[in-house]
């Protein structure tokens, strides 16, 4: 894009006026994302693997939901739903545990979706923020923060609101 100023030519990156994707946008994102599964497991072992990860989903206060979730883990490494079991997990934890496996979501499950919208990368960025502000990491923490809205610009949490706004309120950015 061109903008002409007194005679003068300025370029203008066409990125520095996109608008944020809308949350319609992001759950086609979810359901491509979810789609690839399809390509690694057979039908049966999806239909196991939702079977599972739903029974944990549906009472994640249930003491059986952890042990669950970490078997979708162990049992489909690569499936979109192992990044939102590793997030689930997560914030099931507290402290170094919950760290760790803030980092592996990070690590290893950065670009999975929950079907609401959600990227599994971008919460857990927010959440390990979060996490670190609250232990005195302010670096650390801003770090993540701009991490989230250079590479997530539009990413939300489960109730659709956007995770930068939550950061700027946080004084993260």
């Amino acid at each position: 894009m061109r903008c002409v100023v007194f005679g003068t030519v300025f370029l203008i990156a066409s990125s520095a006026l996109a608008k944020p994707p809308t949350l319609d946008a992001l759950r086609a994102k979810a359901q491509e994302r979810m789609h690839q599964d399809a390509a690694v497991y057979s039908g049966k072992d999806l239909g196991e693997l939702e079977e599972l990860y739903e029974s944990a989903n549906r009472d994640l206060k249930n003491p059986e939901a952890k042990a669950i979730l970490e078997r979708v883990v162990k049992q489909y490494p690569g499936s979109n739903r192992a990044g939102c079991a590793v997030l689930y997990l997560a914030q099931l934890a507290s402290g170094p545990e919950r760290e760790k496996y803030l980092k592996t979501a990070i690590e290893t499950h950065d670009n999975t979706w929950y079907g609401d919208g959600v990227q599994v990368g971008a919460l857990a960025r927010t959440e390990l923020a979060k996490f670190y502000a609250a232990s005195g990491h302010q670096k650390e923490a801003k770090s993540l923060a701009a991490q989230v809205a250079k590479r997530f610009p539009g990413a939300v949490d489960h109730e659709g609101r956007p995770l930068a706004d939550m950061l700027r309120r946080l004084k993260l950015l």
